[in-house]
């Protein structure tokens, strides 16, 4: 599996495990969880496939920000 990150908006843990929970629905084969603590706030996604566009149109639609690190 490879592993991508992202830089994020996201400033607390109900919005981060929203946002795990949507996305565990659009993308159901990959393993992610935020590290709230990194000043870039970090989601890491494991997955063998690419799933960018996804993950951005998660985020864009809840009105947060993110970008592929």
């Amino acid at each position: 599996m490879n592993i991508e990150a992202y830089k994020t908006d996201v400033t607390n843990k109900e919005d981060a495990s929203f946002i795990v929970k949507l996305l565990q629905f659009v993308i159901s084969d990959c393993i992610m969880h935020f590290d709230l603590e990194d000043s870039n706030r970090i989601l890491k996604i494991e997955t063998n496939r690419d799933i960018k566009e996804m993950v951005y149109g998660v985020f864009n639609k809840q009105g947060f920000y993110c970008q592929k690190l």
